[in-house]
């Protein structure tokens, strides 16, 4: 009798272990879209606004000295069976120097653009993460994970966190 009551408590011991086991495993699991977020929320366009307007007068400045490249190569190819040798060469090597200085103007200019970017982006970036935590937390959510990354969920067990997000970000 000792034996079967002691199965019995460790049988009933083992239920309510698995039965905790199962809880502790079951948790809340969210899902953002971090390209829609990206593309819905007005930081974005605030962000691409103001890099366009800070490099207007230079990049404006590089595509003035590209279409002067350009005319002068369709002058090379419209005059040179007119031309004479010096003529083009002295053409050739015009052409030449402002690719050249489009060059040196061209990829400073592309790399300080990239690294504003970024800057913002970092920016814009950090107000998503905390929206995403603050929505999280309110929603009692253990786990958000980003969709892009996530190969497999059931949408009926995860829930999409992106507007929720969206919305708190436009708010800031």
């Amino acid at each position: 009798m000792k034996k079967s009551i002691k199965s019995s408590a460790i049988a009933i011991l083992a239920t309510l272990m698995m039965g905790t086991s199962a809880s502790a495993f079951a948790h809340k699991v969210g899902i953002v879209d971090m390209q829609e977020i990206y593309k819905q929320i007005p930081q974005m366009a605030s962000v691409e606004l103001a890099l366009q307007t800070e490099f207007a007068e230079r990049r404006q400045e590089l595509e003035k000295l590209q279409g002067d490249i350009r005319f002068e190569a369709e002058k090379f190819k419209r005059e040179s069976t007119t031309m004479s040798q010096a003529q083009k060469d002295a053409l050739r090597t015009k052409v030449e120097g402002m690719q050249k200085t489009l060059a040196e103007k061209g990829r400073p200019l592309e790399q300080e653009i990239k690294t504003r970017q970024n800057q913002e982006l970092a920016k814009v970036q950090a107000l998503i993460i905390k929206a995403i935590e603050d929505v999280a937390k309110d929603g009692n959510f253990d786990e958000v994970k980003v969709k892009d990354t996530t190969i497999y969920f059931n949408p009926k067990k995860v829930s999409d966190l992106s507007s929720k997000v969206v919305d708190k970000v436009s708010k800031q």
